[in-house]
Parts: C-alpha cells; structure tokens; sequence
C-alpha cells in the first residue's frame, strides 16, 4: 500500500515511517505539502496517488491557536477538508488524527467516542471542524489522541529528562489526567485500524491513567535519574489555553473490534526509555 503522511517532519510522522512494514510511506517536505494551500494538496495528492492518506500534521501550539485562531481554523480545520475532497477524486482513504482536546475535560470517566465533544479552547474547536471536514471523504477514519511523545522531537518526555539533567527542582501538574502515548504504539494502533479495514471514529491512546505530575515520576523512575519532583495545580501555572483536567479516552471500541494494539502507557514508556540515548 502506499501511505502519504502529511506532517512529515512531526514527531508522528517520523513513528509511521520507522514503524509501518509491508508498505510505502510517503513523507513530502511540508514546503511542498502545504496544508495551508489546497491548490499544494490537490497537486501532491494526484502526483503520488496513494491508497492511505494519513493527516499527521496540525498546528498543535496550543496557547498560539489563541492568537492566531485564523491560522489555527486553515490548518486544523479546512485543510482536512482539502485533503477529504483530494482524498474522493482519487480513491484513497483518509485517515484523519484528532485529539482529546475536543472534550472539556469536565467529565470522570474515560470519554467514548459516543460522547458529545465540547472544546474550551481554539485547538480543540478547529481539530473538531478537521473532524467534521474529514468526514466528507468518502472512505474515512478519524483517530482521537493524546499526550504524544517518543525519543524524538519536541515533547514533555524529553523536556523532563533536559530538565533533570540541569539538576533543577520541578513541579508538575497533579491536577490534570490523561494517558501518556508513545508515537510509535500510535503508529502500530493505525497500521491495525487501516488494515483491519476500521472506519469511522477511534480512540487510540496507551491504557492507563495518570496525571502529568505522575508521567514524570515515572518517567524519572524508568530512567533511573533523581529528581527534586513536587506537585502543583493548573492555577499555579496559568495559560492563554484552558486545559483539560480530565481526558482519558476509552479504548472499548478498539477492543470490541479486535483491533487493540495500545499496551499500557507504562509498558510504552519503558520500550521509549531503552531506546533514548
């Protein structure tokens, strides 16, 4: 099969590419893969036909989508739809990531893909419109996550090991719950969606809860580093973006299909611990 993955310098991105066998994955630079220009989209996409299209990229600054909600809404939102409409002309399927910033936070137990969404922030409101514009491909299947990181890129795993490395006291937040995702278990759970024929709405995150304070304990632990860790709340720490407290995802869906490949989110951390220099 070949696979074009937009996003080709993301974290995601590079996991696909490592991670997929059996097939050919397409990264094009993102200078030429536009996701802001539908003229760049429609062009790529017939140059390389491919039978997947996998939208890996986005404009994940949080706090900036606030200040550049336009940028955010081209990107995030109208881009999928680009894509969607490329996607129809030439029989490919889209494969569309979201993310748990579509729900509020305010609930308690882990979010289905039945549940309403209800974004409180500008990321969370134009990822849900990529949702909706994803939909108008004919062959689709939109994939939530959350709390991406491997031993690669820009992400809170790396960041915490720099910052033990300094030698410097931490606080965390111990306020807000969700599951740790490796790229790669990510990249392994869409190979098995996409071959397993899954359409529709999935919920692809590591099993487990925790909070991010807990994330980096273990995150110390595994990697056998002592750090001056301490807790604190979200207030302690204001941003331009509200946050979710709480966005654990349910992996039912995955598991009544057959289709589960998301080892718990502590399992996925040590495989990522072994293989960080």
């Amino acid at each position: 099969m070949r696979v074009l993955v937009t996003g080709g310098s993301g974290q995601l991105a590079r996991a696909i590419r490592t991670f997929w066998t059996g097939h050919e994955v397409v990264l094009p630079d993102e200078k030429l893969l536009d996701l802001a220009d539908p003229s760049a989209i429609q062009r790529v996409v017939a140059e390389v036909r491919p039978e997947v299209v996998i939208n890996a990229g986005a404009f994940t600054q949080v706090d900036l989508c606030e200040t550049r909600p336009d940028l955010a809404r081209t990107v995030n939102g109208l881009a999928a739809g680009w894509l969607a409409e490329a996607c129809g002309k030439g029989g490919a399927l889209l494969v569309q990531l979201s993310t748990d910033y579509v729900f509020d936070g305010k609930g308690t137990r882990p979010y289905g893909e039945d549940d309403p969404p209800c974004p409180a922030s500008v990321y969370g409101r134009t990822k849900l419109l990529g949702e909706e514009e994803a939909r108008k491909a004919p062959e689709h299947l939109i994939v939530r996550t959350a709390w991406l990181y491997d031993a690669w890129g820009k992400n809170f795993y790396l960041t915490m090991r720099d910052l033990a490395a300094q030698g410097k006291d931490l606080k965390v937040v111990a306020d807000q719950w969700g599951s740790p995702t490796t790229c790669r278990a990510l990249a392994r759970q869409l190979q098995a969606a996409v071959e397993g024929g899954c359409r529709g709405l999935l919920h692809a995150t590591c099993s487990g809860e925790t909070t991010w304070h807990g994330f980096a304990a273990e995150i110390f632990r595994q990697s056998g580093l002592t750090v001056a860790l301490s807790p604190c709340s979200t207030e302690d720490f204001p941003r331009p973006a509200p946050r979710p407290a709480y966005s654990v995802l349910s992996g039912a869906r995955r598991a009544a299909l057959g289709l589960d490949r998301m080892p718990a989110w502590q399992d996925a951390l040590a495989e990522v611990v072994a293989d960080t220099p």
